[in-house]
């Protein structure tokens, strides 16, 4: 069977963007060994971010639409975009950044999840593929051995919460976008309400280096010096977070949309499974991180589930935009 020139050029666009995201922990590990916290790294990826989709949708020329964006809402559903990016640095601190993504990968098997709680029916492939996601969860996490109080369980917790939001935003984007074309538009208003709901948070950032759910009110700082984001200090931490803002932000959102735009989401979903791959191998070679062979299986059980999913059944299952 002879692949056609777009088809070609869509799974290169999609696989140049799975590339673009699974590098993000390798950019993102540097500046936290730097001393940028979740938060500053957040605040920074979207504070570069949007001033650059703001100037590629124009240059591209993408297609304008035929009415008004609801743009009030896409700027809320940025909130979500936000809330996940920091969860996700909390995460990479907590565990290696292969089971956090691995797991993180079970956000197509809650969207059916949720899918079936509001009142559609989950066929076959749905429950199998829920079986498969929990064997994979099981068979992923680290031995709590130690203490189900340690780093291990926050960071397992924080992946679990990250694939619910994102599961949550997809739900909400489909809704939110139904007979909408300009995805290119919508996507800026997205980036410019997670960037506008950091700076919000900005004033928070003195209690960023604990988790606690209650932070004592004398830590969080709230004089004029302190209500700006730290930034990274140097030439190469800052070419990292420009990385992080086009390379793994802007760049690959743009090649996941034009991809699907010409090989459709169902094959560009099956592709995006070779993302948590991809994570392994980077922080394999770059960061030093191994995975125990259990944890490869789970992986192995998650990423089937996906594939499971897409091809048999009718929920449709997004790829990642992160």
């Amino acid at each position: 069977m002879n692949m056609s020139r777009d088809e070609r050029d869509g799974i290169l666009l999609v696989l140049a963007s799975v590339t673009g995201y699974s590098i993000l922990p390798v950019f993102i590990k540097g500046l936290q060994l730097a001393g940028l916290g979740p938060l500053d790294i957040a605040t920074w990826r979207f504070a570069l971010a949007v001033p650059l989709i703001w100037l590629i949708v124009p240059l591209l020329r993408l297609p304008a639409g035929d009415k008004p964006l609801p743009r009030l809402k896409l700027m809320l559903m940025g909130a979500i975009l936000a809330v996940a990016a920091v969860a996700t640095f909390y995460g990479f601190e907590r565990v290696p950044v292969g089971t956090f993504v691995v797991l993180f990968y079970t956000y197509p098997a809650i969207v059916a999840v949720l899918s079936a709680l509001m009142g559609e029916r989950l066929p076959l492939a749905g429950w199998v593929a829920l079986v498969l996601t929990t064997i994979g969860i099981v068979l992923t996490v680290p031995d709590f051995g130690q203490g189900v109080g340690n780093d291990n369980l926050v960071g397992v917790l924080l992946a679990l919460f990250c694939a619910l939001l994102i599961a949550v935003y997809f739900m909400l984007s489909s809704r939110v976008l139904k007979g909408h074309t300009a995805f290119g538009q919508a996507s800026a208003w997205t980036t410019t309400g997670a960037f506008l709901t950091l700076v919000f948070l900005i004033p928070f950032r003195a209690a960023q280096t604990s988790l606690d759910l209650l932070p004592n009110i004398g830590q969080i700082a709230f004089s004029l010096p302190n209500l700006a984001a730290s930034h990274p200090n140097g030439v190469e931490l800052w070419l990292r977070m420009l990385a992080i803002a086009s390379l793994s932000t802007v760049f690959a959102g743009f090649f996941l949309t034009v991809g699907i735009q010409k090989i459709g989401a169902a094959r560009a979903s099956i592709i995006g499974t070779v993302e948590p791959i991809l994570t392994l191998v980077f922080a394999g070679w770059f960061l030093g991180e191994q995975l125990l062979g259990v944890q490869l299986i789970g992986g192995a059980f998650i990423i089937a589930s996906v594939i499971v999913l897409q091809l048999g059944s009718r929920i449709k299952i997004p790829v990642l935009e992160e």
